[in-house]
């Protein structure tokens, strides 16, 4: 019966000492998990990510992606940022159409060779937050709270700070001086 008793103590032993294991040693088991730095919102057009990448410029690029799930191709027609006081900031945008956003496709923005990028010229700090709105073709527009992180080797994919679009009211008078 010795061996019985010693099979049971070790048994009490071994599950006491796991179950306290989990107890200490600082386990976040409380935090949230997000193991990216950008922010996501979920709806008829998931924005996946999103953050702003300071350039060395001054300038700050829009990274995002974006999943469509309205069941019809949806166009990414402008992006505006604010700071979280209310402040616009001016945004660079394409002078391409629109981008496409197809049903159920990741669709990202502001990769190295994207033809669309959307880049705020001034007044973007990394450290901050901004208030981001992406406006759709035939969707409701998105607007979500983004960070705006340092330009680090993490981010080398994302398109770097030379401005190549024109900004909305530049856009109105090469439109008025083509009339």
């Amino acid at each position: 019966m010795s061996s019985v008793r010693r099979r049971l103590a070790a048994t009490f032993a071994a599950t006491t000492l796991l179950a306290l294991s989990a107890c200490g040693f600082e386990a976040q088991t409380n935090q949230q998990y997000q193991a990216a730095v950008g922010a996501n919102v979920f709806g008829d057009v998931d924005v996946l990510n999103a953050l702003l990448v300071a350039n060395e410029d001054g300038s700050a690029t829009v990274s995002a992606g974006f999943v469509n799930k309205t069941g019809e191709e949806q166009r990414l027609a402008s992006v505006t940022i604010t700071t979280l006081a209310g402040e616009e900031l001016v945004v660079r945008s394409p002078k391409l159409p629109a981008l496409p956003i197809p049903v159920d496709i990741l669709t990202t923005l502001g990769s190295a060779g994207d033809t669309a990028s959307f880049t705020v010229t001034q007044g973007a700090e990394a450290g901050y937050y901004v208030r981001a709105t992406f406006t759709f073709s035939d969707s409701a527009p998105v607007t979500i709270e983004i960070p705006v992180v340092a330009r680090t080797a993490d981010y080398d994919k994302v398109t770097g700070g030379t401005p190549g679009g024109e900004t909305e009211a530049e856009s109105e008078e090469t439109e008025e001086a083509a009339h």
